[in-house]
């Protein structure tokens, strides 16, 4: 079992006056656990004047009004014919996935620096005419109106200029690494913070994904300040780290569409005891949302086919698994309604259709608040909370035995990512907060004579931040 997002991030630090960088990844398992460890040699730096002397996150008077967006389409548009180009030069496998700055990646110092140089500039046309002008905009509003979508389109939306922004994020992070070996240590910091930049505006849309993209794009960056701490004479981060929002990436709003998404794709359940419809009306909408999640369902399994069954198919199978759930359901709906406080004479009244939607809601619910509340606890209480959720929804589907299980399952297919992304998230957190520990350390040295703390209670100069993961 890999436990990298689980497991601390430690980082050895020894103090040198380094020729060059010296940055080792090295896996270690403790029992059925791995954990990553992240050897450096660096030196002493003081805290630069002014402090803020670097950023990672622009000032506002340097920023322009206007939105980002179009700039990152434009760039869009080029990214695939550029990369094309650069792979046909150099080659994937031996050459730029070991410039990018993954961790088994070549170290800076032993970089072919005029090979990446080359690769580099490739790239510039799109980054100094494109994603530089996005990164001078005040705003990022990708405008594609995700919050009216309805039905399967909620949950099916195509994203593939998040997915494709990793491509800017890996080229990024070749010319960070290269403007580190070339000791350009204010353009690395410029692309870095750029990077950043890049990772927030990725995360904006308000879907988990497109926040697991925004991390991978600051995990990156993380990776290029690492090389960059541990190069001579560097700079001190510790302030420009501090200034980055907390938590760097916030997903919450995401977290909050997604916990509403089954309302989304099935609308006929949201506000059901307050709506008034004709039972036919209840009891086909019932069965259209069936019929949409069987679909996607069936897109998800069929990816080497078309993805569809035939139309005639598709009605009377959504009509036969409606019928069957609710066959199956519906005594246990009426009755859970009314144990929970709902007239008898009421629930007898209402349709089929609609006892189903009023139950599916408050099981909804239900379900989706249990994981929405891992966001708002901190990390180290995060697993208490949701594995008492991931236990619920366990045992929460049609045929399950909970007395507050699913009769339409779409709590058991949106939720459990929920839990997952705060776990990313952590990981994250806890990466910065490490790397201004390490600088905080480069500052206590730099005013002690080059000598490491006794303990991390002797550093006065700047406060250490605690691991995120632990609250320790």
């Amino acid at each position: 079992m890999r436990l990298l997002i689980l497991s601390f991030l430690l980082i050895a630090c020894s103090f040198a006056a380094a020729a060059k960088a010296d940055v080792a990844f090295q896996t270690v398992r403790e029992g059925s656990d791995e954990i990553q460890i992240v050897r450096m040699t660096v030196t002493p730096a003081a805290e630069p004047v002014p402090a803020f002397k670097h950023r990672l996150l622009a000032r506002g008077i340097d920023l322009k009004p206007g939105n980002a967006a179009p700039y990152y389409y434009r760039a869009h548009g080029e990214l695939r014919s550029t990369l094309k180009h650069i792979r046909d030069k150099f080659d994937e496998d031996t050459e730029l996935s070991n410039w990018y700055g993954l961790e088994d990646s070549t170290p800076i110092a032993k970089l072919p620096l005029e090979r990446v140089r080359e690769a580099c500039a490739m790239f510039d046309g799109i980054y100094q005419n494109d994603l530089r002008q996005a990164f001078a905009r005040r705003d990022c509003d990708w405008e594609l109106g995700v919050e009216e979508l309805r039905g399967v389109d909620a949950i099916s939306v195509l994203l593939d200029e998040f997915q494709n922004s990793r491509g800017f994020a890996r080229m990024m992070a070749m010319r960070t690494r290269l403007a580190i070996a070339e000791h350009r240590y204010d353009d690395a910091i410029e692309t870095m913070r750029h990077q950043y930049r890049l990772g927030s505006d990725v995360a904006k849309e308000p879907f988990l994904v497109c926040g697991l993209f925004g991390m991978a794009m600051d995990f990156f960056a993380n990776g290029t300040m690492i090389e960059l701490i541990a190069n001579p004479d560097s700079p001190n981060m510790y302030w420009a780290l501090t200034q980055l929002p907390q938590p760097a990436i916030d997903m919450r709003p995401a977290v909050r569409f997604e916990a509403d998404s089954g309302l989304r794709m099935c609308p006929f359940i949201n506000h059901a005891e307050t709506t008034e419809l004709a039972p036919q009306e209840w009891n086909r909408l019932y069965t259209q949302a069936l019929h949409d999640l069987g679909n996607l369902t069936w897109q998800m399994i069929n990816t080497q086919g078309s993805g569809k069954l035939p139309k005639p198919l598709q009605k009377a199978r959504a009509g036969m698994v409606a019928t069957a759930l609710a066959l199956h359901g519906y005594p246990h709906a009426k009755q859970w309604l009314i144990a929970h406080g709902m007239e008898r004479d009421r629930v007898e009244q209402m349709a089929v259709g609609q006892v189903l939607a009023i139950y599916s809601d408050r099981i909804y619910r239900q379900y989706a608040d249990d994981f929405e509340k891992c966001w708002y606890v901190p990390f180290a209480e995060m697993n208490k909370y949701g594995g008492a959720a991931d236990q619920r929804l366990a045992s929460a589907g049609p045929l399950g035995t909970s007395d507050d299980r699913e009769i339409v399952p779409i709590a058991s297919m949106l939720l459990p990512g929920l839990r997952s992304a705060r776990t990313a998230q952590g990981r994250l957190e806890r990466e910065i907060a490490s790397l201004r520990v390490i600088e905080a350390l480069r500052m206590h040295a730099a005013n002690h004579n080059r000598q490491l703390p006794k303990s991390l209670d002797e550093i006065t100069a700047v406060p250490v931040p605690l691991n995120p993961a632990t609250g320790k």
